[in-house]
């Protein structure tokens, strides 16, 4: 199971994907637990990742006045940072913290002469900054398990993103809950021809504005694509409530997807007159707009066949919520 992205850690008293400067780590969120006492997790990602994530953890840490743990996966590996007030801010790579040329990208890179057992001294510290309730056993397994598993016949595999959840167990949350739901669907119409990761509106926007500084593309800016980066950081900012509303947020949607193709197609842009719906309204008529290519149309049904009627980011069998592979060490 291929995974890459950013789970990050902190305590609050509101949600966090309504901290500020959240954007620097990431933006665009999937799953949010909440642990309790203020204490939640969040999977997220960004546009360029990954971030720098260990001067982004100490930054997090010191301006929400709290502690934070982060990591970023990519795939096999994860690079882990953590900071809390009086903690000087620390960094580790998994599963084997001495390989610095485990060919992902990590910012920053891993850096020699750590050991698994030095790692464990700085996150005990940090937990017990944090205020954590660690279960040092539980800990102690989580950091070195996957480096010395051998046979799936002895004992089971684990993906690297489950490694990192078995850490946030350890801190004392041995049973994690399943995700908050979303307060709306960003992956349905008409959000997700903006905001999908793969052929958004929005990531063809941030591609053209990286092609033009670099003088690869010399075109001029179209007006959709800063409305669309605009809004795919609004929908993500929106998901577990507060922000824009979604009915605002629907129909900058809209007008994205009829403005892009207006700007395609050579015509003039549409009127910022939009109602929710699908329809775009100009005086007395009202428009239906394209949705556009079969690809988008396939992937949001196969976005709504997958879904329940409170989606949450995750998918049946979520090996993250639960007990864990160790409920004996709770």
């Amino acid at each position: 199971m291929s995974y890459y992205g950013t789970i990050l850690m902190t305590r609050a008293d509101v949600i966090m994907t309504g901290l500020p400067h959240l954007a620097s780590i990431g933006f665009q969120h999937r799953r949010l637990r909440e642990l309790g006492d203020g204490w939640q997790v969040l999977e997220t990602a960004g546009w360029d990742d990954p971030p720098d994530l260990e001067q982004a953890v100490g930054a997090a840490a010191r301006q929400w006045e709290a502690p934070v743990f982060g990591a970023y996966v990519a795939d096999g590996c994860a690079q882990i940072h953590g900071a809390a007030a009086g903690v000087a801010t620390w960094s580790g790579h998994l599963p084997d913290a001495t390989d610095v040329d485990c060919g992902m990208l990590h910012r920053p890179r891993v850096s020699a002469g750590a050991t698994l057992d030095d790692l464990e001294v700085r996150i005990v510290d940090w937990a017990a900054a944090a205020g954590s309730t660690l279960c040092a056993a539980r800990l102690s397994r989580a950091l070195r398990y996957r480096h010395t598993w051998r046979d799936d016949e002895d004992r089971p595999y684990i993906f690297q993103f489950e490694q990192i959840f078995e850490l946030v167990r350890a801190f004392g949350f041995p049973v994690l809950p399943t995700p908050r739901a979303y307060a709306f669907d960003p992956d349905d119409e008409p959000f997700a021809e903006v905001t999908s990761g793969l052929w958004g509106l929005a990531v063809q926007a941030r591609s053209a504005a990286a092609y033009r500084a670099q003088g690869v593309q010399n075109d001029t800016t179209a007006g959709w694509e800063a409305e669309a980066i605009a809004l795919e950081l609004d929908v993500y900012a929106a998901l577990y409530g507060g922000g824009h509303p979604l009915a605002e947020l629907t129909a900058r949607a809209e007008w994205i997807s009829s403005a892009y193709r207006a700007a395609r197609d050579g015509t003039p842009p549409p009127p910022r007159e939009l109602s929710v719906g699908g329809m775009m309204a100009t005086n007395s008529q009202r428009i239906m707009y394209d949705l556009g290519p079969s690809m988008v149309a396939d992937q949001l049904a196969f976005a709504r066949e997958r879904s329940d009627s409170t989606p949450n980011g995750s998918s049946p069998g979520d090996p993250t919520s639960g007990p864990g592979i160790w409920p004996e060490l709770a």
